[in-house]
């Protein structure tokens, strides 16, 4: 979870139908190394500089685009995202190659068919200069070359509706979501509802923005309303092991009234079982090893490898959302007058768990404040989530209903974004570090903090690729049908 920076219960809920503004990506570039000539014979396009029309190119090959591209004995993996329409000498998109080599691309001109770019915003791994070609081909796959100091690269790529995948997206996962009832969360939880690869054995709710046993009720109508009545529900202790208030009772008791959205099955009550055993006994019970997702405080598994440390052993893999690392913290957006501008929330919800849980010696990745202020939405982004179905238009309705609340024209995504990092390691680069985090009461209790020169126990997401995080959300509920 993440502090929604609203300021009333009341969080209206608008299906927007504004104006579908596209801002997508594209991508090429040029590898820093000089790279061999092709073994394979290059298509014939013309150095003579290209039409350069006024007026915005239609783009027949708009979409994503993803496939293999050879420079000699070099196999790279490329995705490219095009716009509907682009001026010429604006940015139409971004691209990525698995160099790695990212940036954006400038539309040069047109001619015959042939779409000319020239890359910018080029990561450091991608200083070499060339020129892109973009060309589709007749059996409706998109042609690639890319020529420069680097030599030339060549590809043929296919049009699909998803982000290019690394093997971690494509791996089924056995998960376990633990979030702390806030509405960030609870749109993560909907994006992973409607991932196919993802077996949500558990959900669970902490103490933070929420009472967990209240809120897991809420939880438990939601999944049942969209078909999902078998996933089983924790609640977990109301309070934490640091033994802090955290988030102000006013925000608790919008929590409670499930943010003001409408409650389905509002007669039923689900059962619930404590959080720890629930993580404790998926843990040891499943045949393949648990991925666990944490957006809230780290309380409920903290205790679980308390009472159970031996489910270490089949933990793939731990994903949190929470942290500034070397960015202020949040705490003052609830807390205007706090001292402590250095703490994000969930490590300060509970700092002994979050201790705990970051010496656990378990693989970790963390998506802190560092990546998710990167990262905003506006509702032409939400306009096309609706195009798909029930879930991705509740998805869309908290969005919207939290920038209409607030009267801000975008809004973070912190823990949606972490769940789609997580299916996902291509969409931000990890640094590995050593963090720790402060338990002594002072202004910085809570504060993630970088230990140097000790060996790394957690990969921290710091650089995500906005605009591809962005239009795999759309791709994701869209076709969420």
């Amino acid at each position: 979870m993440q502090s929604s920076q609203f300021h009333h219960k009341d969080l209206g809920i608008v299906a927007g139908s504004l104006a579908l503004v596209l801002s997508i990506l594209l991508s090429a570039c040029g590898s820093s190394t000089k790279l061999p000539a092709p073994t394979s014979q290059a298509p014939v396009i013309s150095e003579t500089p290209l039409q350069t029309p006024t007026q915005q190119i239609a783009f027949s090959l708009s979409g994503t685009w993803t496939g293999v591209a050879k420079n000699g004995d070099l196999v790279m993996q490329v995705t490219i995202i095009l716009q509907p329409v682009c001026q010429v000498g604006d940015i139409c998109g971004t691209y990525d190659i698995s160099l790695p080599c990212s940036g954006s691309f400038v539309l040069v001109g047109e001619k015959d068919g042939i779409y000319e770019f020239r890359a910018v915003d080029k990561s450091a791994s991608c200083t070499g200069e060339g020129k892109d070609f973009l060309q589709l081909l007749p059996n409706g796959n998109l042609e690639y070359v890319s020529r420069g100091v680097y030599g030339e690269t060549l590809g043929e790529l296919v049009r699909s509706h998803t982000i290019s995948s690394t093997p971690e997206t494509t791996a089924q996962k056995t998960l376990i979501f633990d979030d702390d009832g806030s509405p960030d969360g609870t749109s993560a939880l909907l994006y992973l509802l409607v991932q196919p690869n993802v077996d949500l054995k558990g959900v669970g709710i902490s103490y933070g923005e929420a009472h967990p046993a209240i809120y897991v009720q809420h939880i438990g109508r939601m999944l049942d309303h969209f078909g999902f009545p078998d996933i089983l529900l924790g609640a977990g202790i109301d309070g934490s092991l640091s033994g802090n208030e955290g988030f102000p009772e006013w925000l608790r008791q919008s929590a409670n009234n499930f943010w003001g959205w409408p409650i389905p099955n509002a007669e039923k009550t689900y059962p619930v079982q404590d959080d720890a055993d629930l993580i404790i006994s998926v843990v040891k019970q499943s045949q393949e090893p648990v991925t666990l997702f944490f957006s809230g405080p780290f309380t409920n598994l903290a205790l679980a490898l308390r009472k159970a440390p031996e489910i270490r052993n089949n933990i793939a893999a731990l994903y949190m959302m929470g942290g500034a690392v070397y960015v202020p913290g949040n705490v003052h957006d609830f807390y205007p007058d706090s001292a402590n501008v250095y703490a994000d929330w969930n490590p300060y919800s509970d700092p002994q768990a979050t201790k705990e849980v970051f010496e656990s010696g378990l693989q970790m990745y963390l998506i802190p404040l560092d990546a998710t202020n990167q990262v905003r939405i506006d509702k032409s982004d939400t306009f096309q989530w609706r195009e798909g179905g029930e879930i991705a238009n509740f998805a869309a309705d908290i969005y919207d209903g939290l920038m209409d609340s607030t009267g801000k024209e975008e809004f973070y995504i912190w823990d949606l974004m972490a769940s789609e990092v997580m299916l996902n390691h291509a969409l931000c680069d990890f640094t590995p570090l050593h963090l720790d985090v402060i338990t002594e009461e002072s202004d910085h209790f809570g504060q993630t903090v970088v230990v140097p020169n000790e060996e790394p126990n957690i990969n921290v997401c710091l650089k995500p690729k906005v605009d591809l995080i962005k239009q795999g959300l759309i791709d994701a509920f869209s076709n969420s049908r």
